[in-house]
């Protein structure tokens, strides 16, 4: 079941969350050979999603649609009281904070330079590290979006990513390749390759998510992906329902 676990149907712009709203996404999925669509829209949309809507989605396209969140991981703020009560089929942990300052939006590339790129990349990989401790998450998603506008540390970032790689294989949760990083400055897959290869060392499955805001984007660059897991030695590609894992062959 080939699917794209990484979809904001909501994009940036939030509610309202409806079913002519998430329709083209769905047949974009299709379009591009997928069997499953999940949609994972910003936390911060949380009290807008209308679960009601995925069922409707799935009856009327035939498509399985997968309810998922794309969580904004921040220590001290209490997740899963957050998250509770809802039919999450899989939660997407992911870090875009570093004390309280949003790197990955547009327009920081400047703000870069107050920071110690070694000292940036631990602090962001310690995050990292935290949210999948938290065993809250199926996904952890794109790793190494710290490296989004071409900043590089001087220490080796296997070194520098390797507790939260650790931290990833306790948790038993997946992940993410997500396509997304080839569409920005720094212009490479999340995350890289040598972090892959060890996330395959350590067994830690997969998922390939397009990070998608608008259906033209859904399973963008998709075949890069696969091939490049291919080469690592991946036979395999996670899938989620009910926040359980299973796999499916990696075509």
């Amino acid at each position: 079941m080939p699917a794209d676990y990484h979809i904001h149907g909501l994009a940036h712009e939030g509610p309202p969350h409806t079913v002519e709203r998430l329709l083209p996404y769905v047949e974009a999925a299709r379009g591009a050979g997928l069997t499953a669509i999940g949609f994972a829209d910003h936390d911060r949309f949380l009290e807008g999603l209308d679960f009601s809507v995925f069922s409707e989605l799935e009856r009327i396209t035939g498509m399985p649609v997968r309810a998922g969140l794309e969580v904004d991981f921040r220590p001290g703020r209490d997740h899963r009281r957050q998250l509770a009560g809802r039919p999450w089929d899989y939660l997407i942990g992911s870090v875009h904070t570093v004390d309280d300052w949003e790197f990955d939006r547009p327009g920081q590339e400047g703000a870069f330079a107050a920071w110690d790129i070694d000292e940036l990349y631990a602090n962001y990989f310690n995050l990292v590290a935290q949210a999948a401790a938290t065993g809250l998450f199926q996904i952890i998603g794109h790793l190494d979006l710290i490296k989004i506008y071409g900043h590089r540390p001087r220490r080796p970032v296997l070194e520098l990513a390797e507790p939260a790689l650790q931290a990833v294989a306790r948790s038993g949760a997946a992940l993410e390749v997500n396509t997304a990083g080839l569409f920005k400055p720094v212009g490479e897959i999340y995350p890289a390759r040598e972090l892959l290869e060890r996330a395959f060392s350590l067994n830690i499955p997969v998922t390939i998510g397009s990070d998608a805001h608008a259906p033209g984007e859904v399973a963008r660059a998709r075949e890069q992906a696969r091939e490049l897991l291919r080469q690592i030695g991946y036979t395999c590609l996670a899938t989620f329902s009910n926040r359980e894992l299973a796999t499916e062959p990696l075509l």
